[in-house]
């Protein structure tokens, strides 16, 4: 294996690349499936075709959107969940905490959750929509590999108390699924003098401090004053350290570098002191219901806060030690008039902070959920956005150069957000209605697919011609023509998004060299890279999740697969699979990263290792005859099991979301599968290509519709099939 080289190609060099209009024939025809479990479709590529030609002038590339952002279904069935985390153990797991009481803890690689503690019977069950109650918050001790510790913040059975407290795993330390409730360690209280604004959320700083948010005690325009006044601990943000002696009174420690210490000061360990007398647990202070709000894992660590407003503002915060945030005499950047003499302008005037940003309740919007900074490695977003939602609208946004972008308009109510282990970023969405278990969560990823060469996230009509070593391509935007001369006869197509810019790059691998030659659209500078040898079977993908394409064969004379990471340079091997094995990679645990994977036809045995935790599954789907056509056909953001039978045109996909099997009639002997989101709806698409006439037919999973395109001719080679998914 040999090391890599960047150079540019100039006008002398053999390298075209021109657009066209396009002249395709086009057929879309309505069909639906049948059945209940076993979904089947049966269409006919005979008889009379409806043919419309679709003639268009000069076109450039369509617009790139290299950040656009998708919400994959992650997991659903769920009761009020209200917060997603990540115990940041290495383990990989996603906790899911839900307002009726559970917590569920979900493996990596599962789609179901196991329950890691129930503690339904220490807290008021919400059971009406819109009760701020319940089980609100969940964090997790830095050391929680070795102690097992972890916090929660809930509301008390009985009397709606807020309640912080510890408790510990089955184990008492982080190998264990299951969290022991006889461990409970009440660290404080604080009463409830209304059942809404209970804050909830709970979280260890980078300092090592347990921060708590607090609401104002409830109703409406804090009827006590009470964010204001520093002798209580409702409106607050709160620092304390819970790390004692076991068995020591009282139940935590002040951080000597809390802002209010000292003399005229007193602990809160019930809520409130002497009039007068500041609380120490203070950090900061005038909040209405800090709802959710974040720890930034990068920059300068800061803390952003989403701070629910009233009638008429919401507010977003940046959040320093010791500040004032106005409420109840100001609401966002707007004085409320409840006390005019401390506004502006007034007798006794505060001083406060203002937030960096707010929006009013125009168009429906009531109240805003924060969300994370993003930090991931898989380019969902912007590195550095935060992400925050209306509860009301269900529209989710980032804040990204000091501007409010719209990611989503989504029809649920945005309850919350999370963050796992890796950065990525989640979106927990009410129960629909009263209705239980119709509570779902969403994962942010970025919209990619296969084949697309102009960066819409919808796959393109494409071929690569050996005879010519020719690629022509029909953009799915604008139906423009995209020629390139890159190749020769003897090259494999490997496209692959090799630059990180959302688009395809045109690139062949050579066997006879085990060469790689790259064309970036990116700047249009090309990559040569020695990775392979003669006999190798190539497989791109993206292993190391940093949303680039990786140089990767596989050699099938002794099983081994060998990678180079774009995000390191770094080598990863692993030892799978024997001769007569097809390379089946692709995302079967939903971390973003492609896993190796191989199908062996002559038992239909699946093989693969999951990149999250290196564990290795197997499961056997399919005959000796059939075509591996494994692709991501639920939208799920895992891949699915699936063979496509050419004896007679069935496709057999096992989804990976329910366990259920889609059977599909679509295609004949001879047709060649070409799996790709030609919709651009986030779900692989039923594709066939006819050699024999150079035509695709398409069948869409957003609408039902069929596609039927001439493009290509005998002995082209078409290239969904060669990008791994």
């Amino acid at each position: 294996m040999t090391g890599s080289s960047c150079v540019r190609i100039d006008e002398a060099k053999k390298l075209t690349s021109r657009r066209y209009s396009a002249a395709a024939t086009e057929s879309r025809e309505s069909s639906k499936y049948l059945g209940v479990q076993m979904k089947k479709l049966a269409f006919g590529f005979g008889g009379s075709l409806a043919i419309f030609v679709l003639v268009s002038g000069l076109f450039g590339q369509a617009f790139v959107s290299p950040y656009s952002a998708r919400l994959k279904p992650f997991l659903t069935g769920l009761d009020r969940p209200v917060l997603i985390r990540s115990a940041k153990d290495g383990s990989k797991r996603l906790f899911i905490v839900q307002q009726t009481g559970i917590i569920k803890v979900l493996q990596p690689g599962s789609n179901t959750p196991t329950t890691f503690i129930n503690l339904s019977s220490k807290i008021v069950v919400p059971v009406v929509v819109g009760d701020e109650r319940g089980l609100l918050g969940m964090t997790f001790s830095p050391q929680f590999a070795t102690n097992g510790k972890f916090y929660v913040n809930y509301t008390r059975s009985g009397d709606g108390t807020t309640v912080v407290a510890e408790y510990k795993t089955s184990t008492g330390n982080g190998t264990s699924n299951t969290g022991d409730i006889t461990t409970e360690r009440i660290l404080f209280t604080v009463p409830q003098p209304f059942t809404n604004h209970n804050g909830g959320m709970v979280e260890f700083g980078p300092d090592g401090f347990l921060y708590i948010g607090m609401g104002d005690g409830g109703s409406a325009n804090d009827p006590g004053a009470r964010a204001q006044n520093k002798a209580q601990l409702l409106g607050k943000v709160l620092r304390i350290d819970p790390n004692v002696p076991e068995g020591s009174s009282p139940q935590y420690a002040i951080p000597p570098t809390n802002p209010f210490t000292g003399a005229g000061t007193a602990r809160c360990d019930t809520g409130s002191t002497t009039n007068g007398t500041i609380c120490q647990e203070i950090w900061t202070y005038g909040m209405r219901n800090p709802w959710r709000w974040s720890f930034d894992r990068g920059g300068t660590n800061q803390l952003y806060l989403a701070d629910v407003g009233q009638d008429a503002i919401e507010e977003l915060d940046i959040i320093t030690g010791g500040g004032n945030y106005g409420w109840r005499v100001y609401e966002g950047l707007q004085c409320t008039n409840l006390d005019p003499q401390l506004c502006s302008g007034g007798a006794t005037p505060i001083t406060k902070i203002d937030p960096y940003f707010q929006y009013s309740h125009a168009s429906g919007r009531c109240s805003v959920t924060g969300g994370y900074v993003y930090r991931g490695t898989q380019g969902s977003l912007p590195n550095g956005a935060y992400t925050f939602a209306d509860y009301c609208t269900g529209e989710i946004w980032m804040w990204q150069n000091n501007a409010q972008v719209l990611l989503q308009d989504t029809p649920r109510q945005v309850i919350s957000f999370g963050e796992d282990e890796d950065g990525e970023i989640y979106v927990c969405y009410a129960n629909i209605g009263a209705a239980s278990g119709t509570g779902q969560i969403d994962k942010i990823t970025r919209s990619k697919a296969l084949a697309d060469f102009e960066g819409d996230a919808k796959t393109d009509i494409s071929v690569f011609r050996p005879s010519t070593g020719t690629w022509f391509v029909l953009n799915s935007s604008n139906n423009a023509v995209q020629v390139t001369s890159w190749g020769v006869g003897s090259d494999t197509p490997v496209p692959g998004d090799y630059d990180g810019d959302n688009i395809s790059d045109v690139a062949v691998y050579r066997p006879a060299t085990g060469q790689w030659f790259v064309l970036r659209s990116s700047d249009s500078t090309v990559n040569v890279m020695g990775w392979g040898a003669p006999g190798d079977i190539p497989n791109t993908g993206d292993y190391d999740g940093d949303a680039r394409s990786d140089f990767a064969v596989w050699r099938p004379s002794s099983g081994t697969w060998f990678v180079f990471r774009s995000s390191d340079n770094g080598v990863m091997q692993v030892q799978l699979g024997a001769p007569g094995d097809k390379v089946a990679t692709g995302d079967y645990d939903g971390d973003g990263k492609t896993d190796v994977a191989l199908w062996r036809p002559s038992d239909g045995m699946w093989n693969w290792v999951n990149s999250t935790n290196g564990v290795a599954n197997s499961l056997i789907w399919g005959a000796d005859t059939d075509m591996n056509v494994s692709a991501d056909y639920d939208g799920d953001g895992r891949i699915d099991e699936a063979v496509y039978r050419p004896s007679n045109g069935t496709w057999f996909i096992l989804l990976s979301s329910n366990n259920s099997v889609r059977i599909i009639q679509w295609g004949n002997s001879t047709d060649l599968p070409e799996v790709g989101d030609y919709d651009g709806d986030g779900k692989s698409d039923v594709a066939v290509y006819r050699p024999s006439t150079g035509v695709w037919f398409v069948f869409r999973s957003s609408d039902g519709q069929v596609r039927v395109i001439g493009w290509g001719g005998i002995g082209d080679l078409p290239l969904p099939s060669f990008e791994s998914p």
